[in-house]
C-alpha cells in the first residue's frame, strides 16, 4: 500500500525531530520518554484555544492520578468524554495528547476529561485500568461541581488508550448497565496476536515491528496468563456491554485488523458501531493534524459520532 504524500512528510519532520534508537529495549526508561516527549512537542505547539483548561488529582488506588479538564469556547451544555492516551501503556502524557484532546472538544463541543494514568513498568497492568475507574467513580461523585454532564459520558482513547477505554467500560458496565454511553477508539490493540495486518504491516518500514510490541506488552504486563485476561484481551470480554461506539483504524497498522475484528464482533451481538480505515496512514496518525489532513478528518469523524450520540437533539 503507497503512503499518503503527507504522510511521508511526517515521517520525514518526525526523522527530523528525533535521534532516538529504533532499539527500545537499548534505551533507559527515561531515555524512551525523553525522546518520545520531545517529538511529540512540536506536533503539540499549535493548538485550538480553550475556554478554560482546569488541572486537578484524583485519589487513586495507589496514588493520586493527575486529571486536566478542557471546556472549549462557547459551549455551555456539552456531554463528557473522559479520554486515555495511547503510547503502548510506557509512554505518553497529557502533553503529547493536549493537541489530540482540544481538538476532540473543540469540534465535539464536549469537555474533555483526560487521565494522565500510572505508566509501565513501575505500575504494571492493572493499575492504570483501575485508575481510570477510580476518575469514573470520581467523575459521578465530583463530576457536577466541576461542570461535567455524567449523565452524558463518552470514554476514549488511541492505541492502549483505546484498549483500557474498552476494559474500562466492560467492567464498569457489570456493575451499572449504560453508564457510558458511548466510546470513541482509535487504532486500538483489542487481542488479536497474528492478523494478516500484522504480516502485512508489522516491520520497520511502517515503524511498528513485532519486537516493539513485545517490549511494549512485557513492559505492561506481569505474566503471559496476562494476554488472555478479558481485561487486556478485549475481544473476549463481554463484547455485548458496549455502547455505540466510532472505531477508526489506519490502513498501515499492524492493529489494523483488531479494528476490524472489534467492528464484527459488535455488529454480530448488535451492538451499534461505525468503522473507518484512513487509507495510506500509519499508526498513530491522529498525532500529526499540523501536516496530516487524515488526522484532522479522523478527529472530526470522531468528535461528530461523538456530538451525535451524546447531545441532545
Amino acid at each position: 500500500m503507497q503512503l499518503d504524500p503527507q504522510m511521508i512528510a511526517v515521517l520525514k519532520k518526525r526523522a527530523a525531530l528525533t535521534s532516538a534508537t529504533d532499539d527500545l529495549a537499548a534505551l533507559p526508561m527515561e531515555g524512551i520518554r525523553k525522546a518520545y516527549n520531545a517529538e511529540r512537542a512540536w506536533w503539540n505547539e499549535i493548538k485550538p484555544e480553550m475556554g478554560n483548561v482546569s488541572e486537578l488529582s484524583v485519589m487513586g488506588p495507589v496514588r493520586d492520578v493527575p486529571v486536566r479538564i478542557y471546556y472549549p469556547l462557547n459551549s455551555d451544555n456539552g456531554p463528557t468524554l473522559l479520554y486515555l492516551h495511547g503510547g503502548g501503556w510506557v509512554v505518553g502524557n497529557l502533553d503529547t495528547h493536549d493537541r489530540v484532546m482540544r481538538l476532540l472538544a473543540e469540534c465535539s463541543g464536549a469537555r474533555v476529561v483526560g487521565v494522565d494514568y500510572a505508566l509501565a513498568p513501575e505500575y504494571q497492568f492493572p493499575v492504570a485500568i483501575n485508575e481510570a475507574l477510580a476518575v469514573i467513580n470520581w467523575l459521578q461523585v465530583e463530576g457536577a461541581d466541576h461542570g461535567l454532564d455524567v449523565s452524558r459520558l463518552g470514554l476514549g482513547g488511541d492505541s492502549a488508550g483505546a484498549n483500557m477505554a474498552v476494559a474500562v467500560t466492560q467492567l464498569c458496565h457489570q456493575q451499572s448497565a449504560n453508564l457510558i454511553q458511548f466510546l470513541l477508539l482509535y487504532y486500538g490493540a483489542y487481542g488479536l496476536t497474528e492478523s494478516q495486518s500484522w504480516q502485512q504491516y508489522g516491520n520497520a518500514e511502517y515503524e511498528f515491528t513485532p519486537e516493539e510490541r513485545e517490549f511494549y506488552l512485557t513492559s505492561y504486563l506481569t505474566s503471559d496468563r496476562e494476554r488472555t485476561d478479558p481485561r487486556f484481551k478485549v475481544l473476549s470480554g463481554n463484547i455485548g456491554l458496549l455502547p455505540t461506539a466510532f472505531i477508526g483504524a489506519a490502513e498501515c497498522d499492524p492493529l489494523r485488523d483488531d479494528s476490524i475484528a472489534l467492528h464484527e464482533a459488535m455488529q454480530t451481538v448488535g451492538r451499534p458501531a461505525i468503522l473507518k480505515i484512513y487509507p495510506g496512514v500509519l499508526h498513530s496518525f491522529i498525532h500529526y493534524s499540523r501536516m496530516l489532513d487524515k488526522a484532522t478528518e479522523a478527529l472530526r469523524d470522531g468528535a461528530a459520532a461523538l456530538k451525535t450520540a451524546l447531545t441532545d437533539p
